[in-house]
């Protein structure tokens, strides 16, 4: 099953109930005091609306899918400041304070709070994985961070700062007792409707939680005092229908078709900023050396041949993307650009698609309905493969670390697939069993050196992430993979031209609390980025 083709009528009523609040809940929680008489019925969906929204295409998911090169920036603006590795600190203000502490975190406090008495266990379980998985993402981004203190109100409006090290457990523990509310039985009503990711389903969120864990014990692997056994053990303890078994499970955040406010972010930000974001080459030579036939979903082709939108389709597609750090300040109507898998259905009738061969960002429209991947099965996957060739986990319920890695590229082929240009297991077999370069080793085969294993897996995974919030990126700085084009010192890049390692605090938290000190560049790292060799 394609999760693509499939938005329960629930779902999408439930989004259409809070999405014209959308910027009202915002403002309610910068104020917790206007929130205790909300009903969890109400703080659910805002607080998953605004995490997906979060995870599905803000200022996060920009500055991490440039740096790591999955898309990139031309036009001269904002955009492609970061693209050159310029960050301001007064451009993280609303993404840290607005979004992510006021917004997402103030509505998962606000749900802990509740009368367990009349409150269903599920609830609190939903709460807690969701303020796990955001605390996660600002320690990936800034590393160290308001925790033990965070969200006190105006009893403590300068918290201590944590040690991000400190903090990554207690968010294993968190997500303990997330599952622990998931199994809990109770007579109360529980989330249904109000639950526009799962539907309620339990057995769904456990999936999801033991994968987010599997990726946060993957991130501290590398790190001196992290024993690599815990992970093993958590595995071996843990039965395998408690983690993701299909693409059925993905966390995905839904979008709803051609409603102001509501469609995905990334293909919002497309539209109000037109030609800022294109493809990028790093990724487009990689599928490119492949034939991936993901490539149909999440890219337009180049040159550009109105016949590719017939019916059927004719003509043959091509991909270019540009060389990071190259926008030159201009625009390029010559390059791929983001497709169905961002940005929904073409909207833009056959006869009305302008003449080849380049095609500007108003060349095509959408619907903007593409549900934004936050946590998949492919990333599962992948995740398991990287476990077991480096850490010694174990692989069973699978025979071997390939399979793990053939299952990951399956799921994720699966996964891009869209009515208009479907894909199905036989796209994924006869990709498995290609081989374009000819050295004897198809796409599907894991060979060479452990290091040269990892490239491979890391690399499938990097494709299988796109526009996954955060971890191409997190992975670039464990790994190294994939290798970047690094930019040339005559574009005069910031960060003494080094990939930033983490991001800038916002200056006004800076600027209000004391114990935060501004970093004195993007290199600083968090603490389980390690690498000491490969890239920088």
């Amino acid at each position: 099953m394609n999760k693509r083709l499939t938005f329960k009528t629930g779902i999408a009523a439930i989004i259409l109930l809070i999405g014209s609040s959308c910027s009202s809940w915002l403002d309610d929680n910068i104020s917790p005091n206007n929130l205790s008489s909300v009903p969890v019925t109400q703080l659910l969906p805002s607080m998953l609306g605004q995490f997906g929204f979060a995870m599905g295409g803000s200022d996060l998911f920009r500055y991490s899918a440039i740096w790591s090169q999955q898309i990139t920036a031309q036009n001269g603006r904002q955009t492609e400041s970061y693209s050159l590795y310029n960050l301001a600190d007064s451009e993280v203000n609303g993404v840290w304070r607005t979004t992510l502490y006021a917004g997402i975190l103030a509505d998962a406090e606000e749900i802990l709070k509740r009368d367990p008495a009349t409150t269903h266990p599920r609830y609190f379980g939903m709460a807690k994985f969701i303020k796990a998985f955001t605390y996660s993402v600002l320690v990936d981004f800034w590393g160290d961070i308001p925790f033990s203190e965070a969200l006190q109100g105006v009893s403590n409006t300068q918290p201590a700062i944590d040690d991000d090290a400190a903090v990554y457990p207690q968010l294993i523990t968190l997500l303990d007792q997330a599952i622990v509310d998931f199994k809990a039985t109770s007579g109360l009503i529980a989330p249904a409707a109000d639950d526009y990711v799962y539907g309620g389903n339990a057995a769904k969120w456990i999936k999801a939680a033991n994968v987010l864990k599997l990726r946060m014990y993957l991130k501290m692997a590398n790190v001196a005092t992290f024993n690599t056994a815990t992970i093993s053990t958590f595995i071996t303890n843990t039965p395998a229908a408690e983690f993701m078994e299909s693409i059925a499970d993905d966390y995905q955040q839904p979008f709803v078709a051609s409603l102001s406010g509501r469609m995905n972010p990334a293909h919002q930000f497309i539209v109000s900023r037109t030609d800022d974001i294109c493809s990028s080459s790093t990724i487009i030579n990689l599928m490119n050396a492949k034939a991936d036939p993901r490539r149909m979903n999440y890219f337009t082709p180049a040159p550009f041949s109105p016949a590719l939108y017939s019916t059927p389709p004719t003509g043959t597609d091509g991909y270019v993307g540009l060389l990071p750090g190259n926008g030159n300040g201009g625009v390029n109507n010559g390059l791929s650009r983001l497709h169905r898998f961002v940005r929904g259905a073409v909207t833009t009738a056959a006869a009305s698609i302008p003449a080849g061969p380049t095609l500007g960002v108003t060349g095509l429209a959408y619907d903007g309905s593409a549900p934004a991947n936050i946590l998949t099965y492919a990333e599962y996957n992948f995740i398991r493969a990287e476990l077991a060739l480096r850490y010694s986990a174990p692989v069973a319920p699978k025979a071997s670390v390939e399979e793990w890695y053939r299952e990951g590229i399956t799921a994720s082929i699966l996964d891009a697939s869209h009515p208009a240009k479907p894909l199905v297991a036989a796209d994924a077999t006869a990709y498995l069993d290609a081989d374009p370069d000819g050295d004897t080793f198809t796409n599907g085969t894991l060979h060479g050196t452990q290091e040269e294993q990892l490239r491979q897996i890391i690399e499938e995974k990097y494709v299988a992430n796109f526009m996954v919030t955060g971890e191409a990126w997190c992975d670039w700085r464990r790994t190294g993979y994939p290798l970047l084009q690094l930019l040339a010192p005559a574009l005069n890049p910031g960060n003494n031209n080094k990939v930033p390692r983490s991001i800038v605090y916002p200056q006004q938290e800076v600027d209000a609390n004391p114990k935060l000190s501004q970093k004195p560049n993007m290199s600083v790292r968090v603490f389980w980025d390690t690498r000491t060799t490969g890239q920088e």
